[in-house]
């Protein structure tokens, strides 16, 4: 065990997400780095479509150069309301590069909760998509920011951008090229409790790797295959078992934003392996249904939150590796293995 963690951490010094995805561009740079799911229209008004690792590094730096504009303090917050998409993983990203300190805000806070979280973190800005189904994320910042004094950039992506909110799309099309700032360190990531709505707790990016490579090294995704996460929060375990997984092995994220059943079956049927990240709440109804059996599966990860009790039965496939990550906290997990892939 020793000998695993000081492997680990030499596999970590000195890496970062910035490090991770230029590396990733300079080597498959063309290949697709996130992926929407094929229902996203109907609740995002979105046209589903997918971003190769040039172009993920490309929106990055066009945010990250529009928030720079703003001139926050190094290290000061930037709340994002957002599932975890694509959005959501460009502007958690956008503001590291800016040296700012990212916060995933849950989406399904209300106002007063979503303002004592904004208001702990000192956020400066707030960056979120137009509509989440019933959800108008947006609104709810540009109602936040009038709150929240030291909020004084809201910005929006999507085709509905409201009176007050800057246009993120258009911006980032057309954008000035202020300078990037010189960074003396890497801001930390912050993440809320989504049950308890606890937070901001402070989450280091070697921490987030840490995890990812953990479940990496027990599922070993190749470059042919695809994640296909069905969480939409941004704690430690969405981060690490989604964005963090998928940077560190340089394979196709999917997330599906808002669960659909028939946008699960259709991502599983793409024809590729497939690593499933589900809440450990629907291993039970994984296992009655026929998705259970689908020979694309390649692995399943399971995310137990403290406050949920588990259910059977439990999914019997010897063939596939499963995870199980228990969230003890919204920055605090375990990576366990329940079954090891097969030996080939």
């Amino acid at each position: 065990m020793r000998a695993e963690q000081d492997e680990a951490s030499a596999l970590l010094d000195g890496l970062d997400l910035d490090t991770l995805l230029a590396a990733l561009t300079r080597s498959r740079g063309y290949d697709a780095a996130l992926r929407d799911p094929p229902g996203r229209r109907g609740w995002s008004d979105v046209t589903p479509g997918s971003v190769n690792f040039l172009d993920l590094d490309e929106r990055i730096d066009r945010l990250a150069r529009l928030l720079a504009i703003n001139k926050g303090t190094p290290g000061a917050s930037v709340a994002i309301l957002a599932p975890l998409g694509p959005e959501a993983i460009v502007s958690i990203l956008a503001s590291l590069r800016a040296g700012l300190s990212p916060l995933m805000l849950p989406l399904h806070g209300n106002e007063l909760e979503l303002l004592r979280l904004i208001e702990t973190a000192g956020a400066v800005m707030a960056l979120g998509v137009s509509r989440v189904g019933s959800l108008r994320p947006l609104l709810t910042l540009r109602n936040l920011a009038m709150r929240a004094f030291g909020t004084r950039f809201v910005g929006g992506f999507g085709p509905d951008v409201p009176d007050g909110v800057a246009p993120l799309d258009m911006l980032m099309a057309n954008p000035t090229l202020h300078p990037l700032p010189q960074l003396v360190e890497r801001p930390v990531l912050q993440v809320c409790d989504g049950v308890a709505l606890r937070g901001p707790f402070k989450l280091s990016e070697r921490d987030l790797l840490a995890k990812a490579l953990d479940i990496s090294r027990t599922l070993k995704p190749t470059v042919s295959s695809r994640i296909v996460t069905t969480l939409v929060g941004g704690d430690l375990a969405a981060l690490a078992s989604g964005p963090g997984m998928a940077m560190l092995s340089g394979i196709e994220l999917l997330t599906l934003g808002l669960f659909n059943l028939g946008d699960l079956q259709a991502c599983i049927e793409g024809g590729r392996h497939v690593h499933l990240v589900l809440p450990g709440t629907m291993e039970p109804a994984l296992a009655h249904s026929r998705l259970a059996e689908h020979p694309a599966l390649a692995s399943l990860v399971f995310v137990h939150r403290a406050t949920e009790a588990r259910g059977l039965p439990a999914i019997d496939r010897p063939d596939i590796a499963i995870v199980d990550i228990a969230a003890h906290s919204a920055g605090d997990i375990s990576v366990i293995r329940r079954q090891a892939p097969p030996a080939a």
